[in-house]
């Protein structure tokens, strides 16, 4: 007999409530907030509206991809109250677009480029450059850059004939096709003379990775490529020793080999970085940055490699004004001054409801559709679409927690239709729309700063 302890969890009716609309789920996020690693689309930030976000895209494309810049920013008006408003979801939105082709389309094919969103820690311990380039290297880990940089590097070695490179055809089937031995082999390709060949450039740049120690059993030599460079993020020691080295120079040694133009650090919440740093925290923070980034002695500094993008508030580009003056780098990347329009990516408040409100809206929708019109705003009205936006202040996080409520409500009450009367029976309802509307703290004006 089973005993308690290993009890069954409970199986869940398969019925599927949201059917009643035309859904397999509710469309909108429960939580307004962007979780870059989630599978579901709705918080990942794969849904993204671009018209939304038109001009900053382009703002992106000529201030930051396009240009000579080494730090920039992304920054909101004074209008919004903090959080909601989208900079995560547009970070993780142009890490997706230049890493699926390599930044082709980014930079109208001048330039090849890779992404990597890094975001500080919950226990908001990054205080350091050391602890940031940690991160880094994190997320350059969890990415598949390094798969990016293996396969370059035995696509350019000149020993797999061209007939094979075509058949890989993008970076998403990497892993199954030139970083498979397996499959090289079958193509018949010569792989102990290919895996020699990569040996040699990477012991060229200071990499000891021999890939001749193959098992009976299998052959992965990216397998060891990996294992050699993750080694580095296990412990502290090790990282403290030679962690910057790895990201500032070695890195870049190894990235520039792969022929990638430049790699994008899309380093977010910037203000969990800088608000918990004391005095000299913050100095050596603005420091390190012009070492690492502007005109030390690493690799990055001088081939100017890395471009870091960063989000920053206008309470944390206060804490950091002094500092950054200090350091001198308002000459190389402006924070506050008369040339900072040129690093910097302002994003806009929605300026009106109506036909965005309902793009946003469809763009979820159809997400979660099962078998209703790809055009409908069904079972809303455009009158209490709008009435949400308002109710948001135009904030679009706030807007999409709102409607996951709205479809929640609108089940529990069994509501054929939402529109304003049903809107306004779920904000009479609710005491939490009225502690966020109550907010009437605003940060500082953005432009008053420049």
């Amino acid at each position: 007999m089973v005993t308690n302890s290993f009890r069954r969890t409970q199986q869940q009716d398969s019925i599927n409530k949201y059917a009643k609309y035309g859904f397999s789920q509710n469309p909108f996020p429960i939580d307004p907030t962007v979780k870059p690693f989630s599978e579901d689309r709705r918080e990942n930030g794969s849904i993204f509206l671009e018209e939304l976000r038109s001009e900053e895209l382009e703002e992106f494309k000529q201030r930051i991809v396009n240009s000579r810049t080494k730090i920039g920013f992304l920054m909101d008006y004074a209008a919004y109250k903090g959080r909601g408003i989208g900079k995560t979801a547009f970070m993780n939105y142009v890490k997706n677009e230049i890493n699926c082709d390599l930044g082709d389309k980014m930079s109208n094919g001048a330039q090849v480029l890779y992404a990597i969103y890094v975001s500080p820690s919950p226990e908001k311990r990054e205080r350091t450059m050391s602890l940031i380039a940690r991160n880094i290297y994190t997320s350059m880990l969890n990415s598949e850059l390094l798969q990016v940089v293996f396969s370059r590097l035995r696509a350019f070695s000149e020993i797999i004939p061209e007939s094979v490179l075509t058949k890989i055809d993008s970076p998403s089937n990497y892993l199954d096709t030139i970083c498979n031995d397996d499959w090289l082999i079958q193509e018949g390709v010569d792989i102990n003379k290919l895996n020699s060949n990569v040996s040699q450039a990477l012991y060229d740049i200071g990499v000891p990775i021999s890939f001749e120690e193959r098992t009976l059993f299998e052959s992965k030599s990216y397998n060891k490529f990996y294992e050699y460079f993750s080694s580095f993020a296990l412990g502290d020691y090790a990282w403290k020793r030679e962690g910057c080295n790895m990201v500032f120079n070695t890195l870049v040694r190894l990235l520039k080999m792969a022929d990638i133009t430049h790699c994008i650090i899309l380093l977010d919440e910037v203000e969990k970085i800088v608000t918990y740093q004391n005095f000299a925290e913050k100095r050596a923070f603005c420091d390190s940055l012009r070492n690492y980034f502007i005109d030390g002695p690493s690799i990055n500094a001088v081939s100017a490699y890395y471009k870091l993008f960063m989000t920053i508030h206008p309470n944390s580009q206060e804490l950091l004004m002094p500092h950054w003056q200090a350091a001198g780098l308002e000459r190389f990347s402006d924070l506050g001054g008369n040339t900072a329009k040129d690093n910097t990516v302002f994003f806009r408040p929605i300026q009106k409801t109506g036909e965005m409100t309902k793009k946003l809206t469809l763009i979820y929708m159809n997400n979660a559709q099962t078998n209703r019109d790809p055009y409908s705003i069904l079972p809303f009205t455009e009158r209490a679409l709008d009435a949400i936006m308002l109710k948001a202040q135009m904030v679009p996080g706030r807007f999409l927690k709102y409607m996951y409520n709205a479809i929640e409500k609108g089940i529990e009450n069994k509501w054929d239709t939402i529109d304003l009367p049903q809107v306004e029976t779920m904000w009479s309802s609710s005491n939490e729309n009225d502690a966020i509307l109550g907010e009437s703290t605003t940060l500082p004006d953005t432009k008053t700063i420049l």
